[in-house]
This record gives C-alpha cells, sequence and structure tokens, in this order.
C-alpha cells in the first residue's frame, strides 16, 4: 500500500461510527484525520481522538478502526488512541492484550454495535 493511499483508509474510516453518535463517521467528526495515519511497509497505523473525556467506548473505537481496516484493506493495522486523551494509557493497555481485545469484540458482535457502527 502506498503513501497515496492515505485516501483509501479515510474512505473506510468514513464508514466507522462512533457507537453514541451513529449519524456521523469518525472521519466526518474529525477523530481521525489523514494527519493520524501512517503507511509504512505495507502496514497501516492510525492514531484516533474520541468525542468525551471519559468515553465508555474509548478502547471499542480503536477496535472498530483495526476491524474495518482489516477487513478491506487485508493489511496489518495498529491503533492508538491519542496520546493527549486522559484514557490513553489504559486503553494502550487494553489494546495491547489480545485475550481482551477478542472478549471486547465479541461483545460488540454480541450486542450488535460492530454491525451498526461498522458499515463496510
Amino acid at each position: 500500500m502506498a503513501a497515496h493511499n492515505i485516501t483509501r483508509v479515510l474512505d473506510v474510516l468514513s464508514r466507522v461510527y462512533d457507537p453514541d453518535y451513529v449519524d456521523r463517521s469518525i472521519v466526518d467528526m474529525g477523530l481521525v484525520t489523514e494527519n493520524d495515519i501512517t503507511i509504512q511497509d505495507n502496514q497501516v497505523e492510525v492514531a484516533y481522538g474520541l468525542t468525551a473525556p471519559m468515553c465508555p467506548f474509548s478502547a471499542a473505537i480503536g477496535l472498530m478502526i483495526k476491524f474495518a481496516l482489516e477487513q478491506e484493506l487485508r493489511v496489518p493495522v495498529s491503533v492508538r488512541l491519542k496520546d493527549e486523551h486522559r484514557q490513553a494509557g489504559v486503553v494502550a493497555e487494553l489494546l495491547a492484550d489480545p485475550v481482551r481485545c477478542q472478549e471486547l469484540m465479541a461483545k460488540l458482535k454480541e450486542f450488535g454495535i460492530l454491525e451498526r457502527c461498522v458499515r463496510l
């Protein structure tokens, strides 16, 4: 994936929604911009923001970003909450734990959140 494909990444992310705001994508809300995307060695890294300081979906949004991009682009994706956010450390810990990520993803599927918020 070449650097010019940041547009493609943004296109995929324009179909990912915050569970609290399902009428506007995370791109529309400015939670992810082209400056938050790094493409290197056929891998994508995305830093994302949240709409609220104590967003209950902070890690879930990261997982949905990762899921959407990996499904559509078929490349490895890493995500992180932007450093300045007060939950960055806790979210980084959760996103680094494959077991906890798998559990959270199962809950997102079970409650229909993944289907409602990732519109591929």
